[in-house]
Order: structure tokens, then sequence, then C-alpha cells
């Protein structure tokens, strides 16, 4: 078996109710909330956190209209300084949650802020706030994982900061009760994508079961979720999985980090076409595992079988797992065109040739 290494960096709270850990966990210290658009608001978040907090002699102070955006990011830091913040709630996506772990670290490394953000510098085990998060729109993992992507629209650069934990995650259902059913389906499949990325290629064989059972299992979420949308239950096993995805417990015997080259090439339709994550993650991985195939077979087709039953040729399963996706009310496809040359002014990094990326972004269009 080869070495790993399991962390717990992040305590992971599954609550229905929260108040009572937000209290405790904020009694009598200055809070800034962040958060994005106004579903925090719409889902009750927003008021619970606020409550919780003032009911322990908190100071509720709140940043809203949040995003990833560093211009946000550094607003919130001023507010922090101003304010004398001692601990930064995030509720979100991951949008909003990689904002707060952003704040919470860049309140004490600000000059450098953006070294870090391009991996020149690892904040894993510097100083940060106190940091809680709290998905409200479960997929991307974020308030498990150690990842926080930022962007700079003024220069159009980009990066992933990578080795900031938050110290608590709590993981509420009701909180993604509003999403509708396009949404909800993101949700769950995002997951799976995230979940099969950890899990293709993993050779140890019990994080492989594992994988692959919670894949299934969120799978089956999903399909429940689009007939009964107010099953808090299921909406439960998402979020679970979501956070698993990025928890380090997953694709412990991984010779080669193939799989995760779906997130270099899901920036190319952010780039392009405006898709947003969820949308270039889901449309573009069943022609991500085709084109891996080339070089992944026994794998790809393992993995196929393990989670869907599939046993034809790639072919098949792609085309079978593109109409699930689409079945389960996700559209997969884009709109617009592709070439070598718009690809490469994109800044990725893959094992696949320009010709082979472009031929899976071809793949995915309209």
């Amino acid at each position: 078996m080869k070495d790993f290494q399991l962390r717990n960096d992040t305590k992971l709270l599954f609550r229905n109710n929260p108040a009572a850990d937000l209290s405790a966990l904020t009694a009598g210290k200055k809070i800034l909330f962040v958060y994005g658009g106004g579903s925090a608001k719409k889902n009750g978040c927003y008021d619970e956190v606020k409550k919780a907090v003032e009911s322990a002699g908190g100071i509720f102070y709140e940043l809203g209209n949040a995003s990833r955006e560093l211009a946000d990011i550094e607003n919130g830091i001023r507010l922090v300084k101003e304010k004398g913040i001692e601990l930064i709630i995030g509720a979100g996506g991951a949008n909003i949650m990689d904002c707060a772990k952003l704040i919470a670290f860049g309140t004490y490394h600000t000059d450098e802020l953006w070294a870090y953000v391009k991996a020149e510098k690892s904040p894993y085990g510097l100083k940060k706030l106190p940091l809680i998060l709290m998905p409200t729109y479960p997929s991307s993992g974020s308030e498990y994982g150690l990842g926080a992507v930022s962007a700079d629209s003024r220069t159009g650069d980009f990066g992933t900061a990578y080795g900031i934990a938050a110290d608590t995650a709590i993981l509420v259902p009701k909180y993604s009760m509003f999403l509708g059913a396009e949404m909800t389906a993101y949700t769950g499949l995002v997951t799976l994508v995230q979940l099969s990325a950890s899990t293709l290629g993993d050779k140890n064989p019990v994080s492989y079961d594992i994988g692959i059972s919670v894949i299934r299992n969120v799978l089956k979420a999903t399909k429940e979720l689009k007939e009964n949308p107010k099953n808090a239950d299921v909406r439960g096993v998402i979020l679970y999985g979501a956070a698993i995805s990025t928890s380090g417990r997953l694709g412990l015997g991984k010779e080669e980090n193939y799989a995760y080259d779906i997130y270099e090439l899901e920036f190319i339709p952010e780039v392009l076409y405006g898709a947003s994550y969820r949308k270039s993650l889901t449309t573009l991985f069943p022609r991500f595992l085709k084109a891996m195939a080339k070089y992944h077979d026994t794998d790809i087709r393992r993995y196929f079988k393990d989670v869907f039953g599939y046993e034809g040729s790639i072919e098949e399963s792609v085309d079978n797992m593109t109409g699930l996706f689409g079945e389960l009310g996700v559209d997969m496809y884009f709109d617009g065109e592709v070439s070598a040359k718009a690809i490469k002014g994109i800044d990725i990094s893959t094992m696949f040739s320009m010709d082979e990326v472009t031929g899976i972004v071809k793949e995915c269009l309209r």
C-alpha cells in the first residue's frame, strides 16, 4: 500500500439546527458575516447566524455581495482591521467561502496575499483569523478543503492559494432548500464530478471503495431530489459528499493525478463562453473521460462500471452519462465556437495536447 497521510484541519459539524453551535463558537466576539447576492437572507441563514451571534453577546458585522474578486477580498480585509473583527463566518457557495478564507488569511498577510494566491508561497499552517464556513450551495467542498480561488478582473489574473483551512465547517441541509430544480441538480452533479476526480486512478482498495460508495449515493440523492426537492435527508447526502470530495480522505493510492486535469480544462468555457464553474465542470466531464480513456482505459472502464453499471464501449458510456446528466436537469452543451488559438490564450496546465483539448471542447458545442 502506498504511503499516505490523513489530515484533520477542520471540525465538520452536520446540524439540522446550528444555533447552539454558532452561539458557543461566537460568544462575545466581533464577527464578520460574509455572504453573496442575497440567498443567505432568503434561506434563513443570515437571520439565524445574526440571532445566534447577538444572543451570545457578540457583535455582528456583515460583508454582502462578496465574491472571490481580489477587490472584494481587499475590502473585507480593510473592514476586519477597521472594526477589530475576531472571527469570520462565510456562508454561500465556493465563491463566498473562498472569499472568507482569503479575508481570514489576508488579514495577517495583506501585502503578500497575491503571492499566496499564485502559489508562489504556501499558506498552510500560517496565522489567520478563526474561520467558520457554511455551504448554502453544496458542491465545491471548499468548506472542508484547503483551496481558495481568487481572480483580479482589473488585470485578468487568477490563481489558487492551497493550504487555507476553516476551523469549523457547519453543514445545514435546510439552507439549500431555496434552490430551484436546475441549481439543485448541479449541486449533486458537480459533487459527483469532484468525487470522481478524487477517486479515479486510486489504487488503495479501501479509499477507492469509499469513493465509489459516496459517488453512487450522491447520484441516487440527485435522482431523488428531482422527484422530491424538499427531502432534507438526501440534501444531507450531497452536502456530506461535497465535503468529503476535498477532505483528503479519498484517492489515497493515486499514482498519477491525471483526473485533476478536469479542473484545468474547466477554466476554458469560463473564459470563452462565460460559463459558471458548475456548468463548465459537468459539461466537460463525460467528454474529458472519453479523451482520458486513450491513456487510462482500464481505470475509466472500471469507473463507468462501478458507478453507473455501464459495460459497453467508452463512447457508449460517455453518451449514456451525458444523457443521464441532461435527464437530471442540466444543459450539457455550450453555444459558441472554439479554436486552438483561443485556447492558447488561457493559462492552463494539462497533460493533453492542444488538439486534444480543442477536441474535448468541440464535443461540448451544440
